[in-house]
């Protein structure tokens, strides 16, 4: 049996529809895939070279060094603790 649908014939006995609940989950799933590309290969950038990652090692041991020697500067606390 053949019917005319959208200019086309089709033969319904072949011809099945997808249905809309699937059409949805198939986008649904596409949007998501497409989100978590984008998301890790924002992650994936390059990622520090090893010069980079010493000198920014030194550079925090070098503002721990001059918190200590600021700490030692300061006069001391009288009773330590109480808040004032």
């Amino acid at each position: 049996m053949e019917h005319l649908v959208g200019g086309c014939r089709v033969d319904h006995s072949d011809y099945r529809p997808v249905p809309i609940s699937r059409m949805k989950k198939l986008l649904t799933r596409s949007i998501l895939i497409s989100t978590l590309l984008i998301a890790l290969l924002g992650c994936a950038g390059p990622a520090p070279s090893p010069e980079q990652q010493a000198r920014d090692a030194d550079q925090q041991r070098e503002a721990e060094r001059q918190q200590k020697e600021f700490r030692k500067s300061l006069p001391p606390v009288s009773n330590p603790g109480q808040g004032w």
